[in-house]
């Protein structure tokens, strides 16, 4: 069983504490299945779930004969599963990268290399990182930048995508090859996509505004 939380309201490390959680959720299902179950192993807590990004690529000495790659570069919330994710990206990306410079430079010449793998890795991360920190901006006690108007409208975008897939089984299929990165996340603004998530924001309007004339 995992149970997490947000803004501070964690769940406690001890067995009493992790169910008493439990029943604080706003359904009793998770706490009715746990509440005289027997535990079988102890409670672990786990609260290292910042975003960190580091810009390698923008220093304007960086080393020869050097490349930095995965949690080094780019670490994200473990909530979203990404991080093993991008380390993997990360290594079929240099893998890559030095198979191009063999071929330019037989005899094995890296100058340079380090510092233009860093440039690539910079925008391979772009995508995975914004919508890790669109998210969890969300909440009141995130620290950090503040998201700018192309995150703040991913955001209410992604709102509407999230009440879509609840009742259409191809925009949730299309969400969830998303966020494990199957897919890329140009995706979900496909027109077909698209029409769906916006079709919530005409629908929640209608609602707002039979509800004001009654």
């Amino acid at each position: 069983m995992t149970l997490g939380g947000g803004d501070r309201d964690y769940p406690p490390a001890d067995a009493a504490g992790f169910v008493e959680f439990a029943r604080s959720l706003p359904t009793p299902m998770i706490y009715d299945a746990i509440k005289d179950a027997k535990a079988i192993a102890p409670v672990y807590s786990y609260r290292g779930t910042e975003n960190r990004l580091r810009h390698y690529e923008r220093l304007s000495h960086y080393p020869e004969n050097l490349v930095i790659v995965g949690h080094a570069v780019c670490a994200f919330n473990p909530v979203y599963g990404q991080g093993m994710t991008v380390a993997g990206l990360d290594a079929q990306m240099l893998d890559e990268c030095l198979q191009k410079q063999r071929q330019r430079y037989p005899e094995g010449d890296l100058t340079g290399f380090g510092r233009h793998f860093q440039q690539k890795l910079a925008k391979l991360h772009t995508i995975p990182w914004t919508f890790a920190i669109s998210q969890d901006s969300r909440y009141r006690g995130s620290e950090g930048a503040k998201p700018n108007l192309a995150t703040r409208l991913t955001i209410n975008y992604m709102d509407l995508v999230l009440k879509a897939l609840t009742t259409d089984a191809k925009v949730c299929q299309a969400f969830l090859e998303v966020l494990h990165m199957i897919e890329p996340p140009t995706l979900l603004f496909h027109p077909k996509i698209a029409v769906k998530a916006i079709g919530q924001f005409v629908t929640g309007r209608q609602k707002l505004e039979a509800r004001k004339q009654n």
